[in-house]
């Protein structure tokens, strides 16, 4: 597998651009920005789900009889697989396992209007069966209902971010398809900079190079039953206005 550094990344950018040479090299101050600009893109993509091409699995202990907690890195969940990260989203993929019986139960995603409309937030039971998670920062605060009156092993499920190369010299490691993807968005990112406009078939690159990587990436969704509709576990909930 062939690797490049970001700054040969950088480089191929420029000349793409137009404003770089065959043979030249950019200023420290041209790379520098670039790199930034290179940064901050790929920061960007962590927030476009298709754009990303792994999960990240945080398994936490949630405490008994806890309404609310907060995961990140300064949190107060306490990551059993790893240091915990405070996610770009909580996906509907999260669930939650009883480690007595060893069974999992997925759990509902609801927001802020939801949630606040529980009259009773302390209500116990042995299972939660909503979650509200506040994007706050720098950690997630989460409120689950009702209150489990168990310890239960929570599996918050997001998106695994991209990873940043440090300097220029870092080794860009990523799957087939993200370094043509990043090359020639990276003209786009950076032209303004430049005052120049990138050819049209760079532009057109750039769009079928990042489509091919969130075809690949779609999570090729199962049309089915909402879980909370066929869970025989889970009834409509007067208090929440849901199930």
């Amino acid at each position: 597998m062939t690797t490049y550094t970001a700054g040969e990344q950088i480089n191929r950018a420029l000349r793409l651009l137009g404003v770089l040479a065959e043979g030249e090299t950019p200023s420290a101050s041209v790379s520098q920005d670039s790199l930034m600009a290179l940064n901050q893109m790929i920061d960007s993509w962590n927030t476009e789900r298709l754009a990303v091409f792994a999960t990240i699995d945080q398994i936490c202990n949630w405490p008994v009889g806890a309404i609310n907690a907060t995961l990140g890195p300064s949190g107060s969940l306490v990551r059993l697989n790893g240091t915990a990260v405070r996610p770009i989203l909580v996906d509907d993929a999260t669930y939650f396992k009883d480690p007595g019986t060893g069974v999992s139960y997925g759990i509902k995603l609801i927001n802020q209007q939801q949630y606040d409309g529980i009259a009773v937030k302390t209500v116990t039971s042995t299972y939660p069966q909503v979650m509200f998670v506040n994007n706050t920062y720098p950690n997630f605060d989460i409120f689950i209902y009702p209150r489990p009156t168990r310890l239960l092993e929570f599996h918050f499920i997001s998106v695994e971010e991209l990873t940043q190369p440090a300097n220029l010299s870092t080794q860009i490691l990523f799957p087939p398809g993200y370094l043509r993807a990043f090359t020639y968005n990276l003209v786009c990112e950076i032209a303004p900079e430049f005052g120049v406009e990138p050819s049209p078939q760079v532009q057109r690159i750039a769009m079928y190079s990042k489509r091919n990587l969130k075809r690949i990436n779609n999570p090729d969704d199962v049309m089915s039953m909402p879980y909370s509709l066929i869970a025989t576990r889970q009834r409509f909930n007067v208090y929440t206005s849901n199930y």
